[in-house]
């Protein structure tokens, strides 16, 4: 039972991981603790094969809410994990916590879910940037098929003009009847 007081060091660096993933390092600089939130808490449970047809998104999302909702209301007694209600991310503490509920809905042990997650290397980057239909994106990014206003956007070459493409300025040098200057 002495993992569960103390962070363990696998557990440690995927929460470390997880909770940098997709931030800025003005974001990180911001905050003076790591905390994770859904989307990462997801990403990492995907990321270790926790998340199948018997123990669901949905249901990880249930076990969440609940940790959360223990947390924000729970005792404030010495040495115990205590969130400001409103609270949606969680420091490495009340990771532990929710990694216990996780482990009690899977009807695992608390270890099997940190041998998972110590085996995990990190978030992956798969399907993250790939095109679903080339064919589709090189016709419509295509600028010699386009017609009409749309083709004086671009020169010769496919590159667009800027603001002298997409502007129509009014020549206001002519002479018009009835019109007074306000001087």
């Amino acid at each position: 039972m002495a993992s569960k007081s103390s962070a363990p060091s696998g557990l440690r660096q995927a929460f470390d991981k997880y909770s940098k993933f997709g931030k800025t390092h003005a974001q990180l600089a911001d905050h003076n603790e790591l905390r994770i939130g859904s989307a990462g808490i997801q990403k990492m449970m995907k990321d270790c094969s926790l998340i199948n047809s018997k123990y669901t998104s949905q249901l990880l999302d249930n076990d969440i809410a609940r940790v959360l909702g223990k947390l924000t209301t729970g005792s404030s007694e010495p040495g115990s994990v205590h969130y400001p209600k409103g609270t949606k991310t969680f420091e490495i503490k009340g990771f532990k916590l929710l990694i216990d509920r996780i482990a009690e809905s899977k009807g695992v042990s608390h270890d099997e879910i940190l041998a998972k997650i110590n085996q995990n290397e990190g978030p992956s980057l798969t399907n993250v940037t790939e095109i679903s239909n080339k064919e589709i994106t090189d016709r419509m990014t295509d600028t010699s098929q386009y017609t009409g206003s749309h083709k004086e956007r671009f020169d010769e070459e496919g590159h667009g003009k800027g603001k002298e493409g997409r502007s129509d300025d009014a020549d206001t040098t002519g002479y018009v009847q009835g019109f007074k200057t306000g001087h």
